[in-house]
Formats: structure tokens, C-alpha cells, sequence
């Protein structure tokens, strides 16, 4: 009877157990919703601590467990996009407005949360995102807690609705520099978000920011002579990979500035 007793108990713990291991893969699943679609922002549910955009739609692609967004933002008439992809529990390498970035997602019961951090002008914009879906699947929120340097961290709430997937146009092609920027004289030709990388990447390698060269808000202005000079460097270093490079373009400005705004004739000692 003892023997039988505890032949029965086992059975029965054995009987839970393949229960509850049955129901692990559909309580994954019930936590871990598909974000995938067209999304628009619905301006008046939403909360920018800075400037809010005129329009911005996003187009997320989910697969198992990687993902790709990507930004239409429509803001002073200009439109720009951008794709940033994660992987669960893995970290991504991808640009933010042309600048290196490093990302880690995870999922925190249903939300994705995502951490990120870019530089720009050699400092850090930490960026702490939580996508969220609402039950009916026709509301997606994302919350983005950021700090740039040493400044105070804010907070943005974005509240996009469902749209038809058909409502996202196919991409267009790039417009030239000169026909998006005022007063382009030496990179006539260059896709216009192609320029807005050149000028991340110039922050970097040269160790200064915008207004180095620029007057800011007004960006057309040759007021600067560091703006004059960039030009010349810009020929200059074409010219090297044009002449003697077969155009493949090697030689950039950190090859010599390797970050400071004067060049580096010779390793330090």
C-alpha cells in the first residue's frame, strides 16, 4: 500500500510537471507581443520635452526575436528616416543621426526594453527606451528616457496608433545635398543624409562641435574661417584618393587630426 501510495504521489507530481513545461512556451508568448506594423504619432496623446516633430510614422519589422524600426520624422518641412535594428538579448551596433551606436535589448515581462548609448561631439547620449503594446494591439507607446552629457535627464512619451500597412509609402530616393542645404559649394552630389553623417563623423575625428565651423541656426552662413578651411581640406582629401587611390577615398580627416582640430604630424612621444 506504501509502495502504491508512492507510486501514485509520483505520478501525480510527474503529471504537473508535464503541465506546467507544456505551458511555458504559450506564456512566452503571451509575453512577448508582435509590434509589427505601420505606426503614426498621435501628437495629442503625446509628451516631447523638446521640439515636436510635424509628423513622425514608424515601420517595425519583427522577427522571432530581432527587430527593425524605422523613423519617417517630418519636421520645418524636411523629412528624414532612419532604421535602427536590435536582438534580444544581444548587443547591436547601429547609427543614431549618423553617429556610432550601441544598443541592448530585452524583454521586462511584456515591454521591450532597449538601452543605448551614441556620441556626438564626444559625448554620451544614454538613451533608456520601453516599447509597449495596448491589449487590442491598435496602441503602441514608446517611453524614452535620455541624457546627453551632463545635462538633465528628460523624458518623452510617444503614443502611436495603428495604420494600414499600405499607408507606408516605398522609400524615395535621396535627395542631393545642395537641393535639401543652403550654400553647398564643395559636396554637390552627396545624398543629403549622407551629409549629415560626413558632418557627425567631422565632429569626431577633428574633436570639436558644429559651431566650430558653423553658425548655429544658420548653418549657410560663411562667417567662420574654419568653414573656408574645411572646404579646402574636403578638395584636398579627394583629390588624394581620386589621384592616387583610384578614388577609394582612404585617407580622411583623422588620419591626421586623429581628433584635434590641428593636425598630428607625428606620433606622440
Amino acid at each position: 500500500m506504501v509502495g502504491g501510495e508512492s507510486l501514485r504521489g509520483y505520478s501525480r507530481v510527474m503529471t504537473r510537471l508535464a503541465v506546467a513545461l507544456a505551458l511555458v512556451p504559450w506564456a512566452v508568448a503571451q509575453t512577448t507581443p508582435n509590434f509589427s506594423g505601420v505606426w503614426e504619432l498621435n501628437q495629442a496623446q503625446s509628451k516631447s520635452s523638446g521640439h515636436a516633430p510635424d509628423r513622425m510614422r514608424c515601420k517595425i519589422d519583427q522577427q522571432g526575436s530581432t527587430f527593425a524600426v524605422t523613423f519617417r520624422v517630418t519636421a520645418r518641412g524636411e523629412t528624414q528616416q532612419e532604421t535602427q535594428k536590435y536582438a534580444i538579448g544581444q548587443e547591436s551596433k547601429t547609427e543614431m543621426h549618423g553617429a556610432p551606436m550601441t544598443s541592448h535589448a530585452e524583454w521586462d515581462g511584456a515591454t521591450l526594453a532597449v538601452r543605448s548609448v551614441a556620441v556626438f561631439a564626444g559625448k554620451e547620449l544614454r538613451l533608456a527606451d520601453r516599447w509597449s503594446l495596448s491589449a487590442d494591439g491598435n496602441t503602441l507607446t514608446f517611453a524614452e528616457r535620455h541624457q546627453y552629457g551632463a545635462d538633465p535627464e528628460a523624458e518623452d512619451v510617444h503614443i502611436f496608433d495603428r495604420r494600414p500597412a499600405e499607408s507606408w509609402e516605398p522609400d524615395a530616393p535621396p535627395k542631393m545635398a545642395e537641393e535639401v542645404y543652403k550654400n553647398i559649394q564643395v559636396l554637390k552630389g552627396v545624398p543629403a543624409p549622407r551629409l549629415r553623417t560626413v558632418m557627425t563623423n567631422l565632429t569626431q575625428w577633428l574633436g570639436v562641435d558644429c559651431a566650430h565651423c558653423h553658425v548655429v541656426g544658420e548653418f549657410e552662413k560663411d562667417d567662420k574661417p574654419a568653414k573656408q578651411t574645411a572646404r579646402k581640406m574636403f578638395q584636398m582629401v579627394r583629390g588624394i584618393g581620386h589621384d592616387y587611390f583610384g578614388d577609394a577615398n582612404p585617407v580622411t580627416c583623422w588620419t591626421c587630426h586623429r581628433g584635434q582640430p590641428k593636425p598630428q604630424f607625428l606620433p606622440p612621444q
